[in-house]
């Protein structure tokens, strides 16, 4: 299994407006979506149930990556 972060721009049903999802390995761990004025990100429960242990350069990068995916524009 691959431990390294992959950002996904998805259409989900319950959403109006693109979705951009963060996966650690196989399992996501974020959606960042735009269905208010301002971008929101909703964390998920890893799977374990335990709290998810994250390197903080890389998941920022991939927050990142997720926004200029999402929306574009300048950081």
């Amino acid at each position: 299994m691959s431990r390294e972060f992959r950002v996904t721009i998805a259409s989900p049903p319950d959403r109006e407006k693109l979705v951009a999802e963060i996966f650690f390995g196989d399992e996501q761990v974020a959606e960042i979506h735009q269905e208010s004025d301002e971008l929101q990100i909703e964390i998920y429960m890893h799977s374990s149930g335990k709290p998810w242990m994250l390197p903080y350069v890389d998941f920022m990068k991939a927050m990142s990556k997720a926004r200029q995916r999402l929306v574009g524009g300048d950081l």
